[in-house]
């Protein structure tokens, strides 16, 4: 099998390269040495500022003062000077250069600020030349609606000279030659620079600073500007997410950026969503990023599941927290968090506090979903016919009427529309809400932020529902001018009924299987004895319960409590030496509770049954961080060295029990139930330790170097191996800032960048490399007898998977960055891959847990931005794509092989796995289609069963043309899950108060294993099937698509390429009308708009949903879609006021 795109490196081995990089090492070694020759101190004058209150003091006695509170020091001749004339001084918090120009404004001396050194001398004593070529400029600055901006930084470009403009946005600047540039710059603001020339008042009209290579993005352990980054970096702001309505912020990822394939895992309201950035690295290890919460690493946390859908710890955190997320993709950005950074980093920003009054925000919305799409079923009828063809080529007696006068078994005249198993257990429609209030403001010293967050959404399923309540508080506090104190507190609390989603019709119950498979034919209510029907009860049927009892009587509940918080304690040791203590805590409990009453098919053959599952997590950090950020001419340092403690414990426990006098008590008092099963609880504990470090240095703002480190110890490892490198190193060109791009003064940005570095992977349970004991009970003469073995053998050598990642990409940006293109190559190399490997049975075990083998992820990104139109009618569009291929390396001493069943009653095979091949392949039988004919069927190789080898039967592909089929022999690799690409749109268009925004998203190239076409496609009576399948074949109908009906079923079409579908899809995930009311006297501002969600999938896939993947979070199982949730569409309505 081969994939349409191929992704190659054509100089990988070049020997010239290697001589380039050679050179390229030499040249960073001596750019480094003159650096450190060269290295000044940072611009003392830029960051000091003086208190002076003095009236009709002398200019000396002014000076002295200076000299008391800073460390300026003056250089002047007494002959020249004259430092006796009185002068009034009034200044607060002033610079330097205000404080002289207020001094010397209209006398005759100049002055100039070299460092900390202060040189006055006469103006009449400088050249003729130098007095021709200095001049003053003053001025206004204001912002785009006339008012004025005071604050405003304007600086001489290149010098220290400077100034800050008054409460009335003036300002005045002296001493500055002819030929220079004022820059001016304000915080949220776009900086300006304007060229003097020969003016003498210069009026400012400032912009709202839009994303660009200014922007300020957090990065590992800190933030950076955009234009200094030297790695991949994605980011989502607020604004993005609040246009979606979503339980998890991971859903809010989904198709906003380059190289982040997001695929939400059930259709279950909070449901769990895998999330993969640039490919999946590990077979065994988890593929999921690592998240970071204001600066905490978080893990996903407890989630007491089971057979349920599974809960989604992480929807614990209200999207509305989030002020940002900045996702990490390459070596550069990921390699300082060590050895969890191999899939990928997100950064997540709450919302913080602001200076000035407080505000007040609500943000909510209310709607209602539908079930996107319905499967088009069989009626009675339908199905009754072609359960009596099915009877007939197997030579057994017509199903309807049965022998035997039967009110479940009536004429095929009778049967009617039936029973629409699907209407029973969905809701013709499920609201949705959401309410958020935010308070925020703060004083110079004190700011905050408090939200506090309701969110409620019943599942298109009956009886399922997510609900959760959620509290967050950020204070940052100026303790002192050099300690300031930051805290984070987050408390939510998700409750859910997650139903039954997994299973299959082999005895654990589905909802959705069982409405799908259950045969019209059955209705809900026994008509003899008006009791729930309890199963299909025809013959050689799937052993599917009736689901309706399901939705409208189990229990199934699940709760989990979580707390976040952290404190971040920042001490100012000296000018741009900072260090900063840090403690956080993750504190979750989940507990599920369940119960099955006696009207559920399970409950009644067990006279009910009801548990309890616990699961508690505790996380406890501590970080020590120095940083050091330095600033002087044309060299610019960024500089952090840190150290870390985690620990992480587990514990879980659950009961079960059995045989209930009543259902009175639920799952409220287990003691009520006769039968017990045996009790489980488990204790699990890890810690990790590491020393990390980065260095950021940027000359003349063009050329940038990163080199990042990190060592990590964990106790997860082998004591061979507990303790391993990270390093990285990444480099970046500003060609936008040489002087020979000048002409081409359309572009305002281009960025050659290029790093390489490893990460580590060390997602494995905490005991996988040491000898873990475990009870059995074997009995001996009678007694029963306790006893304690080992589990596994150990492996002292065992250590983390390690992740080799080399990114090269390009920022360009034009017409003021009013678009801007993004793309990167990237190659990722998987080695250690942690494995079980086959081991004599000799040794007590069959397998063994080890590092070998190794895989491979590559692929293209890109992304672009544009305000396309920006007058009274704005367009804003941004779309990302971006291809990754897959492939593993070499596995030793691995036979390939089927990597287990996706259905164990159904024999139907899961994936594939074989190095030379991508991961989640699928090698089975190929169909050659129905043979429709005598000569067809003469022509066809034979298969094993006569029942299936006749003229209408299925036929299939010879693959080593010996005239029968086998599947051992001739099955090949039919379908694959990897996409060949995946892409994101946005469009946000503003006409004065209006706005409308537009959102599709897609993949491509993707194929999905539809396991449930197994029952509903295969043309037989094991359960109700798709309308489609009416076109069986028949005497009469001999060009038909689908083969003759049945009994039993056709297992060589389950272990086909029948059951592959190709899984592209185009999807308007969302779209957004708005629009917005002016300040009145009741508020600041007011938004009212309507959303709509998952409005039109245009897709060949038959299923639900294209975007599925019943296996969950699996490394292996991919693209598998059985009994998974239907999407939802939802219509909401919402609003937003700022008080």
């Amino acid at each position: 099998m081969e994939k349409k795109l191929k992704l190659i490196i054509p100089w990988s081995n070049s020997p010239g390269v290697r001589k380039m990089l050679l050179c390229m090492k030499l040249t960073l070694v001596i750019s480094l040495v003159a650096v450190l020759q060269t290295w000044a101190a940072v611009s003392y004058s830029q960051t000091t500022t003086l208190s002076i209150n003095l009236k009709n003091a002398t200019v000396q006695t002014v000076l002295q003062q200076i000299e008391d509170q800073s460390e300026f020091y003056f250089l002047y001749s007494r002959s020249l000077i004259n430092v006796d004339r009185t002068v009034d001084v009034q200044l607060k918090d002033a610079k330097i250069s205000e404080v002289l120009y207020a001094l010397f404004n209209g006398a005759d001396v100049a002055y100039k600020v070299d460092g900390r050194q202060i040189v006055l001398s006469k103006k009449s004593e400088s050249s003729a030349f130098d007095m021709q070529q200095q001049k003053s400029i003053s001025g206004k600055v204001t912002d785009s609606s006339g008012a004025s901006l005071p604050g405003v930084s304007v600086v001489v470009k290149g010098t220290t000279n400077g100034t800050i403009t008054d409460s009335n946005g003036v300002y005045s600047i002296s001493n500055i030659p002819v030929n220079s540039t004022l820059q001016f710059s304000f915080v949220g603001m776009k900086m300006q620079e304007i060229k003097i020339s020969n003016q003498t008042s210069i009026n400012v009209l400032m912009v709202d600073e839009t994303i660009g290579i200014e922007e300020v993005v957090a990065v590992g352990y800190g933030v950076m500007r955009k234009s200094d980054l030297t790695g991949s970096v994605g980011s989502v702001k607020s604004e993005v997410l609040k246009k979606q309505s979503v339980a998890s912020f991971e859903q809010g990822l989904q198709g906003k950026v380059a190289g982040v394939q997001v695929t939400a895992t059930s259709g279950s309201p909070g449901g769990t969503v895998d999330i993969r950035i640039r490919g999946g690295n590990s077979l065994t290890s988890g593929n999921q990023p690592l998240y970071v919460i204001d600066g905490y690493p978080v893990t996903a946390g407890g989630s007491a599941g089971g057979s349920g859908s599974g809960q989604n710890p992480l929807a614990t955190l209200n999207p509305g927290d989030i002020e940002s997320m900045e996702i990490l993709k390459d070596a550069s950005a990921t390699a300082i968090y060590g050895s969890r950074g191999a899939n990928g980093v997100v950064l997540i920003t709450t919302k913080r506090g602001k200076t000035g009054k407080t505000t007040v925000n609500y943000d909510g919305y209310a709607g209602v979903q539908q079930v996107a799409k319905k499967l088009d079923m069989m009626n009675a009828t339908e199905w009754g016919t072609m359960a009596n063809a099915a009877a007939a080529n197997d030579a057994r007696p017509a199903y309807y009427p049965s022998a035997t006068p039967n009110p479940l078994y009536p004429a095929i005249s009778e049967l009617g529309e039936g029973t629409d198993w699907q209407n029973e257990i969905f809701r013709s429609s499920a609201p949705i809400q959401n309410h958020n209030v935010t308070v925020t403001g703060g004083s110079e010293n004190t700011k905050f932020s408090v939200l506090v967050g309701y969110f409620d959404q019943e599942s298109v399923v009956k009886n399922q529902d997510f609900n959760r309540i959620s509290f967050r508080n950020n204070i940052d506090t100026k303790i002192s001018k050099r300690i300031n104190l930051a805290t984070s507190f987050t408390a939510s609390r998700v409750t859910s009924n997650v139903g039954r989603e997994n299973g299959d019709g082999g005895g654990n119950t589905s909802i959705i299987n069982a409405a799908l498979v259950m045969p019209p034919t059955v209705p809900v209510f026994n008509p003899t004895t008006g009791d729930y029907t309890s199963m299909n009860f025809l013959s050689g049927g799937s052993a599917v319960p009736n689901p309706v009892p399901y939705v409208n009587f189990l229990k199934d509940k699940g709760t989990i409590d979580r707390v976040l918080g952290s404190a971040d304690l920042s001490v100012s040791l000296m000018e741009g030496l900072t260090l900063k203590f840090s403690l956080g805590a993750d504190l979750s409990s989940a507990l599920r509770e369940v119960y099955e009453p006696k009207q559920t098919n399970t409950g009644y053959n067990a006279n009910g049954i009801a548990q309890q599952q616990n699961n508690r997590n505790q996380s406890l950090s501590n970080e020590n961080i120095l940083t050091y950020l330095k600033k002087s001419g044309i060299h610019s340092i960024n500089a952090m060295i840190g150290t870390s403690a985690l620990s992480v414990e587990n514990k879980s426990s659950s009961m079960t029990a059995r045989n209930f006098i009543s259902d009175i008590y639920e799952y409220n008092n287990l003691d009520a139930g006769a039968t017990w099963d045996k009790p489980y609880s488990g204790r699990d504990k890890n810690t990790l330790l590491s020393g990390f470090g980065r260095l950021n240095y940027v000359l003349m703002d063009r050329y940038l170097i990163t080199v990042t480190g990190r060592a990590d110890g964990s106790s997860k490892f082998g004591t061979n191996n507990k303790w391993a490198f990270f390093p990285s190193f990444a480099a970046a060109w500003r060609m936008d800032q040489e002087t020979f791009m000048q002409p081409m003064n359309w572009i305002s940005n281009l960025k050659l960048r290029g790093s390489y570095g490893i990460t580590g992977n060390q997602n494995i349970p905490s005991y996988s490399s040491v000898e873990k004991m475990n009870t059995y009970v074997y009995p001996i003469g009678g007694i029963t007898n306790v006893g304690i073995a080992a589990q596994n053998m150990p492996n002292p050598d065992l250590k983390w998977e390690t992740t080799a990642i080399t990114d090269i990409g390009v920022d360009f940006g034009f017409l003021e960055n009013r678009f801007n293109l993004t793309a990167d190559y990237y190659y990722k190399k998987t080695t250690d891959l942690l494995w079980n490997i086959s081991v004599p049975l000799t040794t007590g075990f069959s397998s063994v847990l080890k590092n070998l083998g190794s895989l491979e992820n590559k692929g293209l990104e890109l992304s672009i931005s544009a305000d396309v139109l920006t007058g009274d009618f704005k367009w804003n569009t941004m779309l990302n794509w971006s291809a990754n291929r897959n492939k593993v390396l070499s596995i030793p001493g691995y036979i390939p092989s089927q990597q287990g069943t996706i259905s164990g009653h159904l024999k139907v095979n899961g994936s594939w796995l074989e190095p030379g091949l991508p991961v989640g392949v699928w090698n089975l039988l190929k169909t050659t289609g129905v043979m429709h004919t005598q000569a067809e069927r003469d022509a066809a190789a034979r298969v094993a069963s006569t029942t299936f080898d006749q003229v209408g039967d299925m036929g299939f592909y010879d693959k080593n043309k010996d005239g029968k089929i086998s599947f051992g022999e001739d099955r090949t690799i039919v379908g694959d899950p990897n996409p060949d690409f995946i892409f994101g749109w946005t469009n946000n268009f503003t006409y004065k108060n209006f706005d409308l925004s537009i959102y599709i998203n897609g993949t491509y190239g993707n194929d999905i294993y539809n396991v449930l076409r197994a029952e509903t496609n295969i043309v037989s009576t094991w359960g109700n099937q798709r309308k489609e399948v009416l076109d069986y074949w028949t005497p009469t109908n001999v060009n038909a698509k689908y083969p003759r009906a049945h009994v039993l079923v056709n297992q060589n079409m389950l272990q086909s390429d029948f059951l592959i579908e190709d899984g592209s899809y185009l999807r308007v995930q969302n779209l957004t009308l708005g629009y917005k009311i002016r300040k009145s006297s009741f508020f600041q501002s007011l938004r009212v708009y309507v959303t709509g969600q998952n409005l039109l999938t245009l897709t060949k896939y038959s299923g639900y949903n294209p975007e599925v993947n019943s296996q969950g979070q699996s490394n292996l199982q991919l693209g598998v879609d059985y009994n998974a949730y239907p999407a939802s569409r939802s219509f909401i309505l919402g609003v937003n006021i700022d008080f």
